[in-house]
């Protein structure tokens, strides 16, 4: 992310600490809507509404990545096994 141009409107974390959730919402003539809800707070990631080009397809793949490298390290961590990553951070 450190390469990325520009910037993001805004800075959120959330903290999920019970059940979270995760879901995309799509429609027939506008581009998807990701949430991710944890308690009563809920943050959503989504894209112009009907513009889509290279660098959005780019940033839902670096996304779907990051999410799958997120899901194997807590279930590595889970299972009480050491991280992939050698470097705290490193994805």
């Amino acid at each position: 992310m450190a390469g990325r141009k520009g910037g993001s409107w805004q800075r959120t974390a959330l903290h999920v600490d019970g059940k979270g959730q995760a879901t995309c919402t799509t429609y027939p003539d506008r581009t998807p809507v990701l949430a991710l809800g944890a308690g009563n707070a809920i943050v959503s990631v989504c894209l112009h509404a009907d513009k889509v080009t290279a660098e959005s397809v780019d940033f839902a793949r670096d996304l779907a990545n990051a999410a799958q490298v997120f899901a194997v390290e807590i279930e590595r961590r889970w299972r009480g096994l050491p991280s992939i990553n050698a470097r705290e951070g490193q994805a």
